[in-house]
């Protein structure tokens, strides 16, 4: 020690004078930390007296955050301090007593937590999105999930349950119109007509996507059947018969002529539709992408209300979500907090039995 200290040399801190320097280091930070408080509360009490000039609350608001960079730097001292004696109760105590502090000054920086939406969010796009693949049941089950979240946050259900309620009614009136057609599809899976009027019954529930595809099978449909008509008219024409084939019929053509331009039509007026009521409203989105109802950004965006589909009043939809997009306190876009897993204990080897 005297050659160390003759070179300049200190010798090394003990553990104890270094858990000593650390709490001590911590009660000044703390210290500091009170200190920029009052400044602010004063600050805030001659506001309160009418007898401050200039920006008050920006001054008062910058002594907080002064006052929790101190405090923050006390919790990292306690925190060494804890670690050179961990068995040490008052540490620990100071030390939890330091972290509750300066969390309770970060919540009063940061005002009250928005209310996270995600997940009703994604309840509420995919009923929708269920219900225009013709899915019922999941779809009922998403709407109420979506209602479910709403009423998690204490907010009113406005559209969510506009969606479950008119989703439970449509396959309610529909339900007998269904299975009729069902049946019919049934016995002749190949019939034009039927088909048509299954595309129509779809359409009439506003299951768009539903509604499309079954009119394009139609059009396959009566195509093939044109086409096969044609066909047979032709090959007779050509063998010189003067009568045509018995199945052939004039009027029969002429009716699929006219249901192949009804088909046609609807499918222009459903893909209109559905490209206004089944994409999310999203800016700058791709043109590939307008009308295949996929997300191509981070942010998803609320799809319109079944009700808009039945109904030109949406006063209540228009009013329930300016209300949720005003509100300072909901945040669409946040996610949940996930729950802590709790460890699996591991399962011991099985023993054996001896004989």
């Amino acid at each position: 020690l005297q050659s160390r200290g003759s070179l300049g040399l200190t010798p090394a801190m003990s553990t104890q004078a270094s858990f000593q320097r650390h709490k001590l280091l911590a009660a000044q930070h703390e210290g500091s930390a009170q200190i920029w408080l009052e400044d602010s509360s004063a600050i805030l009490r001659k506001v309160a007296t009418g007898g401050s000039v200039g920006s008050p609350e920006a001054t008062a608001t910058k002594a907080i955050r002064h006052a929790i960079a101190q405090q923050r730097l006390a919790v990292r001292e306690y925190r060494e301090a804890s670690r050179l004696r961990p068995r040490d109760a008052d540490t620990k105590d100071r030390l939890r007593s330091a972290c509750a502090v300066m969390r309770s000054l970060q919540a009063a920086i940061d005002g009250p937590k928005p209310k996270p939406l995600r997940r009703f969010l994604a309840h509420y796009n995919l009923s929708i999105r269920y219900w225009d693949l013709g899915k019922v049941k999941q779809a009922l089950v998403e709407a109420e999930r979506a209602c479910e979240e709403l009423r998690k946050q204490q907010l009113p259900c406005g559209c969510a349950e506009h969606n479950l309620l008119l989703m439970a009614q449509v396959h309610s009136e529909f339900k007998g119109e269904h299975q009729r057609l069902q049946e019919a599809l049934e016995r002749a899976p190949e019939a034009v007509g039927p088909n048509y009027e299954l595309g129509i019954h779809y359409f009439d529930k506003r299951m768009l996507l539903r509604a499309e595809a079954q009119l394009r099978y139609t059009r396959e449909k009566a195509r093939a059947a044109s086409s096969l008509q044609l066909v047979e008219q032709d090959r007779q024409l050509m063998q010189g018969e003067e009568d045509l084939w018995p199945g052939y019929d004039g009027k029969k053509a002429k009716r699929m002529v006219t249901l192949l331009e009804d088909v046609e039509d609807d499918l222009d007026f459903v893909v209109g539709l559905r490209e206004h009521w089944c994409v999310e409203e999203e800016a700058g989105k791709s043109d590939e992408l307008q009308a295949t109802g996929i997300r191509d950004g981070a942010r998803p965006h609320l799809l319109p209300c079944l009700h808009r589909r039945y109904s030109q009043d949406t006063a209540a939809c228009d009013c329930w979500w300016s209300d949720i997009c005003n509100a300072s306190n909901v945040n669409l876009y946040a996610e949940a907090p996930k729950r802590p897993q709790t460890p699996k204990r591991p399962q011991s080897a099985p023993t054996r039995r001896r004989r």
